[in-house]
């Protein structure tokens, strides 16, 4: 069995759980109503692909641990409508960096020639959807065990509910440029099961904030978002690893906008030669481009 459990993940932990239980002690309801615009960052296309995921991440983070690190006892019904906005944006927030993922996963790594792994042994029992092992969806339940015994605002009378299993910490991992097909594709899991956590807006109740589900659920958002930063980590080491050849930092450094200039152009001079053939079947090529385009304008 795979332990995905290490002292770097632990750590992230750790100071999420710290910063929650510092924002939580300061709730405010005026504070919590100001709520900021995400619109100009979520369009950002003066960057690269890289610095805008980096970017989202950080506000992720932000969006997350305030939104959620709440004093239950003045939390009112206007901050839950707050709280409603804020989850808008959060989704958003994912929603963006789940197309940015799919972009890595697919155009970028075809174009940096580095193979996308295969899932081996799709059918087994060990392994679960959106490319997460069942161990590493164990770890998750650890990892929310814990948050629950280290955040104040959460429940402890609910701790029996989850597993007490202690797991080996590992100093360090070894993380290799092949890695990076399967560390984004987790990457990707992770913010599907994160985007499904969190309801739309019209949908999000008041019951949520009631226990038990507020704990169980807040407490699985955080570990979600723990496991989410560390994977984020071990891919920004692999870019690093990358950097170093001077042709592929060049294609990682190019921004937004310059990618969906020159995909435009391209697209553009094989539809017009496209025009030019009579009886043009679409053939793979121009259906490459166009799902690179595509992608690209995701972004």
């Amino acid at each position: 069995m795979d332990r995905v459990t290490n002292q770097k993940h632990l750590g992230l932990n750790e100071r999420l759980a710290k910063e929650s239980n510092k924002l939580a002690s300061s709730f405010n309801t005026r504070h919590y109503s100001k709520i900021k615009d995400v619109d100009a960052i979520l369009l950002k296309s003066d960057v690269s692909v890289e610095k805008k995921k980096n970017i989202l991440m950080m506000e992720l983070h932000d969006f997350i641990v305030r939104s959620f690190s709440i004093d239950k006892k003045k939390f009112s019904k206007k901050d839950f409508g707050s709280f409603k906005k804020r989850l808008h944006s959060i989704r958003k927030i994912i929603i963006k960096l789940r197309s940015i993922n799919y972009y890595l996963e697919t155009t970028f790594l075809h174009e940096l020639r580095i193979p996308r792994t295969k899932i081996a042994n799709e059918s087994s029992k060990s392994k679960l959807q959106n490319g997460l092992s069942r161990n590493e969806l164990e770890a998750l339940e650890y990892a929310a065990y814990k948050l629950i015994k280290d955040v104040v605002m959460l429940d402890k009378r609910l701790l029996s509910g989850y597993s007490r299993k202690e797991r080996e910490a590992l100093g360090k991992e070894k993380i290799e440029i092949k890695d990076i097909s399967s560390i984004l594709r987790k990457g990707s899991g992770l913010l599907e099961h994160l985007e499904a956590k969190l309801p739309p807006p019209k949908a999000a109740g008041i019951a949520l904030m009631k226990e038990p589900v507020f704990t169980h659920w807040i407490a699985r958002i955080f570990a979600l978002l723990s496991y989410l930063e560390h994977t984020y980590a071990k891919e920004a080491v692999i870019f690093g690893k990358i950097k170093k050849n001077k042709l592929a930092r060049a294609k990682i450094n190019r921004k937004i906008s310059y990618l969906m200039r020159e995909k435009s152009k391209l697209l553009r001079i094989m539809q017009e030669k496209a025009m030019s053939i009579r009886g043009f079947r679409v053939g793979s090529k121009l259906r490459k481009e166009f799902h690179n385009l595509t992608t690209t304008i995701s972004l």
